[in-house]
């Protein structure tokens, strides 16, 4: 090669062996990303319920399976008492059963999630926690929006 003639290879220094303090900044923030797009909360975007056998709702028992839920495998939008939204379709609690069973034959453990409007009453929010653990979801999440996210223009 042209360099050999010229011994221009020793004159190079070799390259550095360790990081550079830059380096190390990228490494941490990024662990620090996995840390928290991994937490509860970006995984499990609501309150974990139970339904008792009674019909009440109650915290969920302690076990693996409702510690640490993962992410919410379905997701419907109730607006009233027979209002549900699901997939761009509006639901009752009948046909939504028949969906909700659907599913559950084809994803085990999987975690419903309750996104509820003011409107709804907790008798409806309990027939369908009922309905969703009769036809075999691991766990129930109820989220709602604050008074604020409500009142925006912006939806």
């Amino acid at each position: 090669m042209i360099t050999r003639p010229l011994d221009l290879e020793s004159r190079l220094s070799p390259p550095p062996r360790d990081l550079d303090f830059f380096a190390w900044v990228n490494v941490v923030v990024i662990a620090l990303f996995f840390v928290l797009l991994g937490s509860r909360f970006v995984l499990a975007p609501g309150v974990a319920i139970g339904v008792g056998d009674g019909g009440g709702i109650e915290p969920p028992s302690a076990g693996p399976s409702t510690t640490t839920p993962g992410p919410a495998s379905m997701v419907v939008s109730v607006r009233r008492d027979n209002v549900i939204l699901f997939e761009g379709g509006v639901y009752s609690l009948a046909d939504l059963r028949k969906q909700m069973g659907d599913y559950t034959k084809n994803h085990s453990g999987a975690v419903l999630l309750v996104r509820a409007d003011r409107q709804v009453s907790v008798q409806a929010l309990l027939d369908l926690c009922e309905a969703a653990k009769s036809v075999g979801f691991a766990n129930v999440l109820l989220a709602g929006e604050s008074p604020a996210a409500e009142n925006s223009p912006i939806r």
